[in-house]
């Protein structure tokens, strides 16, 4: 592949609760973006240029600024991109549907959050890319904004952990809460025991969530919290040996790092995070959901969550008995 020679992305559930029209397709594809975003400089070298919905409508409507060709069945696109964006929030509960052609074949697959609603669904996701040595990458921006990285190198100075705080503006737990609790993942890494979530009520702010991790080296176990308020973009304390603050600035920019590691991962198939991490992040979002649901904010532990599946936002799209 020349250095020159673009990238061509499918997405694939392009309506609805969707990031890809007003922030990863602007960066992605600025040309015929004029009204859309300030940004017209190309920054990657992808395009998009297959689009599907259960919507056909919404998937022209979609497709018009990017010349993108709309398929009649999303398995059209097979053979005919290099990555596949799966985004709309509302399709999650199909995502093990949408993306069984492209794990066979094989295709760099992107999941938007939360990746599954249910463990079984996580786990069918998975088995299916390891079977066919297919890369998923599944993240929030947070994740790979400039700043965690010197979060990261400060935290394996510490030592052994103590605890930390943070705080993550936030709509929903489902759609926006877990932006916190995928930043604090890649700030402070895993080994998540059980998940506590106290809130009044899910679909909005305020609420605090509570993580229990195994001790690092042979300490104790910690603890964390994540703040999950309106009004603040991102921030963490980590306590150690010493202690430290961080905060998380926002920008037009702020998207690209998560789209440069996709691209990478296009370019490479190497997978910025193993299936391992895929699987603890789903769980650290179910277990807190369970937590506020059924156990009145008690913690639940990720060895927990089998058969349980955490409930919609939004009303389901798709027509009943939907198998593809």
């Amino acid at each position: 592949m020349s250095g020159a020679e673009l990238l061509n992305i499918g997405v694939v559930a392009c309506a609805r609760y969707t990031h890809t029209p007003v922030i990863w397709g602007p960066l992605m594809h600025p040309e015929g973006q004029e009204e859309r975003s300030r940004v017209r400089t190309r920054a990657t070298r992808m395009r998009i240029t297959h689009a599907w919905d259960i919507d056909a409508e919404a998937a022209h409507e979609f497709a018009q600024p990017y010349g993108a060709r709309v398929v009649d069945h999303f398995a059209d696109m097979v053979g005919a991109v290099d990555g596949v964006i799966l985004d709309d929030f509302d399709s999650c509960s199909y995502f093990p549907v949408l993306a069984a052609p492209f794990l066979d074949a094989g295709i760099p697959l992107f999941i938007n959050r939360p990746f599954a609603l249910s463990m079984d669904d996580a786990h069918r996701l998975i088995d299916r890319a390891q079977t066919h040595d297919t890369p998923v990458m599944s993240a929030s921006s947070f994740e790979f904004a400039p700043e965690v990285d010197a979060i990261r190198q400060r935290v394996a100075g510490l030592g052994n952990l103590h605890g930390y705080a943070a705080a993550n503006s936030m709509s929903d737990y489902a759609t926006h809460g877990i932006h916190g609790l995928y930043f604090v993942h890649a700030c402070v890494g895993g080994g998540i025991r059980s998940v506590a979530y106290q809130t009044p009520d899910w679909h909005e702010p305020n609420g605090v969530v509570s993580i229990e991790h195994e001790g690092r080296d042979g300490g104790r176990p910690f603890y964390g919290t994540v703040q999950q308020i309106s009004g603040t973009w991102g921030w963490i304390r980590v306590f150690g040996s010493t202690s430290f603050e961080q905060w998380v600035g926002s920008g037009p920019y702020f998207w690209l790092p998560l789209l440069l590691e996709w691209q990478r991962m296009l370019e490479t198939r190497q997978m910025p995070q193993p299936y391992s991490v895929l699987l603890e992040k789903t769980g650290l979002f179910l277990a807190g959901f369970r937590s506020h649901l059924e156990r009145q904010g008690a913690p639940v532990g990720l060895d927990e969550l089998d058969g349980w599946i955490a409930p919609r936002l939004n009303p389901d799209p798709y027509p009943p008995g939907f198998s593809g």
